[in-house]
């Protein structure tokens, strides 16, 4: 057969066609991208403000900000109320610590940790605890993530700086847990 001919053509086509439908119903149960890491079963979130056990003023309302930030960005969840919402994402704030780590020779603080512990949990409607956010269990509430950030003042940080660190840190853990289990 010549190369060229029209019946050659026609054959090498159908075999292209039939090789690209073979493969296509070999993949017909993956997801690609990043719809893959995440549950096909919920598809809206809900996400009160976190509870804070501090006396820090706001640190609630920021945390929830940036999870929200998170979810619309990285996940293919919507936010929705609480009346919509296919599940629930509560946070609480358990502590915020700060201690010194290194003083000058005049016992100025040249560098301050700040430690904070939260603990997240992802329900469903029907109240049903997803499973995949139980990788560290806790009493009372499903899993808990310490983060730790460093102030150093001659760096020209704050504790603002250093407080919207540890929020950005938690925020992507709290999302983070939301993907499926490999």
């Amino acid at each position: 057969m010549d190369r060229t001919s029209v019946p050659f053509r026609m054959t090498c086509g159908f075999l292209a066609a039939l090789l690209l439908a073979l493969a296509a119903a070999g993949c017909n149960g993956y997801q690609f991208g990043t719809r893959s890491l995440y549950t096909s079963e919920i598809k809206t979130v809900f996400v009160p403000i976190a509870e804070a056990d501090t006396y820090r003023h706001d640190l609630g309302e920021r945390l929830t900000e940036a999870v929200c930030k998170r979810i619309t960005d990285r996940t293919p969840f919507d936010l929705a109320s609480s009346q919509n919402a296919d599940s629930i994402l509560f946070i609480r704030l358990k502590s915020d610590n700060q201690y010194i780590s290194g003083l000058d020779r005049y016992n100025n603080t040249r560098q301050k940790n700040m430690v904070w512990c939260i603990s997240a949990e992802w329900k469903t409607r029907q109240e049903e605890t997803l499973a995949r956010l139980d990788p560290i269990p806790l009493t009372s509430i499903g899993v808990s993530v310490n983060e730790m950030s460093y102030l150093v003042a001659e760096m020209g940080q704050s504790t603002a700086t250093v407080q919207q660190d540890l929020i950005d840190k938690i925020a992507d853990r709290v999302v983070g847990l939301m993907e499926e289990k490999w």
